[in-house]
């Protein structure tokens, strides 16, 4: 847990904080990578990501990681809870019944085999892909409207860390120089009122 988390902070430092780039690009890439690691279009995000980056003249750097959010081991929590979403704002629809949903989810695991272990199966993919069209509709509502609403927050809660944090480095970058300029006037006095006394 500890690695992820120096992993997740050396993101934020490197890839975001000092992004050279403006802040309001920086957030637009955070928000529009975002919205795309929450569409079930998992195998494309990175590519679209980095093609709505260019069109819309977002920071790509940042899209990258971000849409590694949904990955193999995180989809089903992320996606359950899209489709869940969705099920709701679409009541009555026939994908809605859980124990049919929960039913097919036991199917990606054959034989008491993890579903981890089947990952790089056809077979696991085939299932996969058919639980995805079978709950099409809700989940890419759910989706899409998580997506959005998370893409947004980050867009303004990006903005606000990454304009604060490259004030308060300007701050301190000028404090800095303030504090060496002063002690390089005091380091010349000294020598000038040394040398006057030598004299």
């Amino acid at each position: 847990m500890a690695g992820l988390w120096q992993s997740a902070r050396k993101f934020l430092y490197r890839r975001i904080l000092h992004a050279d780039d403006t802040p309001h690009r920086i957030a637009l890439g955070v928000a529009l990578a975002t919205f795309v690691a929450l569409t079930p279009t998992v195998g494309l995000q990175t590519v679209l990501a980095l093609g709505i980056a260019a069109l819309f003249r977002a920071n790509k750097a940042v899209c990258i990681p971000i849409v590694w959010i949904t990955n193999p081991v995180t989809m089903g929590p992320i996606y359950g809870a899209c489709w869940w979403l969705g099920s709701i704002i679409l009541p009555g629809s026939p994908a809605s019944d859980f124990t049919s949903i929960q039913h097919r989810l036991d199917q990606l695991t054959t034989g008491g085999v993890s579903w981890l272990s089947q990952i790089l199966s056809y077979d696991f993919w085939i299932h996969l892909f058919g639980l995805v069209a079978e709950l099409g509709r809700e989940l890419w509502v759910g989706c899409l409207v998580v997506g959005a609403v998370l893409g947004i927050v980050l867009y303004f809660l990006t903005l606000w860390g990454v304009t604060g944090y490259r004030r308060r480095r300007a701050a301190h970058l000028l404090h800095r120089l303030e504090h060496r300029r002063r002690r390089m006037a005091k380091k010349k006095l000294i020598t000038t009122s040394a040398r006057s006394e030598s004299a």
